[in-house]
């Protein structure tokens, strides 16, 4: 009956990715959004399952921003940070798994820790803790509440975003992963400071190796917003394969997307630049790094260096319909860059 169960697990896993990959876009109701933010999925071999939630602020020359992760793998253990960590289940939604996450407060990174945790998922609710300090999101689209101790507390509220939902997947058996997106306003404290800001909430489930890729989001002060992605072939390649790039024009209510965008990215002291280029349009961005997390794991299957910047744009330049959209145009921003290789 367990073996059964195994089974049907896995084939249901399989059949949401199918369903997030049939989507890939914003048309995703609400009752999808809680199927996948509450519940933990069965994890066929090479399965992995992560909650990752990013919240910007738009004070400051280095605005605050911080990081929260609940990951999950297939396996008995892994080395995270070279912390030993074990994943055991203890029934439906109740399992460990590595907490972990980072705050920039302004002037400095206060890492959070990392911890082997029990997770519960019940109605709504996803509880556990790091380093000691009980961890809870709950709620629902678009409306939900995020405390860590006493040293997160917010609430999120619906916000004047293009795209505040979606899901998304790439379905190519047995590989496939599978995600949803939520973007939202946030207000609350943070580090016993006011905080009020952009979140974005992620759920992912997949059945693939550790891979090497770059991702970015920049948000700009008239709530305009670029991300981009791209897989690579190794720690320094710059072969990129799946490129994407999508911007949020909220003042002219448009969204602006790359279908090959032929991604160029270097990294040149303290900046990383991404260009592209896809018929008649052109991007250009510099980015400043003002701070850095790093996170490497191994063992069970596969390793990953996975390293997370904090950054502000110093260019944005992006042409398109023989329009021109300038960092002076959209203003000033904050965001995330990510670098992550075997």
């Amino acid at each position: 009956m367990i073996y059964i169960n195994k089974i049907t697990g896995i084939w249901e896993n399989y059949k949401l990715i199918r369903e997030l990959s049939s989507i890939n876009g914003s048309d995703v109701s609400k009752t999808l959004l809680d199927r996948v933010m509450y519940n933990a999925e069965t994890l066929p071999p090479l399965g992995k399952e992560y909650w990752w939630f990013l919240f910007f602020g738009h004070d400051g020359e280095n605005p605050v921003q911080f990081m929260l992760l609940i990951f999950r793998k297939y396996g008995k253990k892994m080395l995270f940070n070279n912390k030993e960590m074990v994943f055991r289940e203890s029934g439906k939604n109740k399992f460990h798994a590595v907490t972990a996450g980072w705050v920039y407060d302004g002037e400095e990174l206060r890492d959070l820790g990392d911890t082997n945790a029990i997770v519960e998922i019940q109605e709504k609710k996803i509880v556990s803790e790091i380093s000691g300090q009980k961890m809870r999101l709950s709620g629902s689209f678009p409306n939900y509440e995020l405390s860590v101790g006493d040293l997160i507390n917010l609430e999120t509220t619906k916000g004047n975003y293009l795209e505040d939902k979606s899901a998304c997947g790439v379905f190519l058996p047995p590989f496939g992963v599978g995600w949803v997106d939520v973007f939202s306003d946030v207000d609350g404290f943070v580090l016993g400071k006011k905080f009020k800001g952009t979140a974005h909430l992620q759920k992912v489930v997949g059945a693939t190796i550790f891979g090497p890729f770059h991702w970015g989001r920049i948000i700009f002060q008239n709530g305009s917003s670029i991300s981009f992605f791209c897989l690579k072939t190794g720690k320094s390649s710059k072969t990129y394969f799946r490129e994407s790039v999508t911007f949020h024009d909220v003042e002219n209510n448009k969204i602006i997307r790359f279908d090959n965008p032929q991604l160029k990215i270097s990294k040149r002291g303290n900046n990383w630049a991404i260009a592209g280029q896809d018929n008649d349009k052109t991007l250009r961005i510099v980015l400043e790094t003002y701070a850095t997390k790093q996170y490497d794991m191994s063992g069970g299957g596969g390793s990953q260096v996975y390293i997370v910047y904090a950054i502000t744009p110093k260019e944005f330049y992006l042409k398109t319909e023989g329009r021109m959209i300038t960092l002076e145009g959209v203003g000033e921003g904050v965001g995330t860059f990510e670098d992550a290789y075997w």
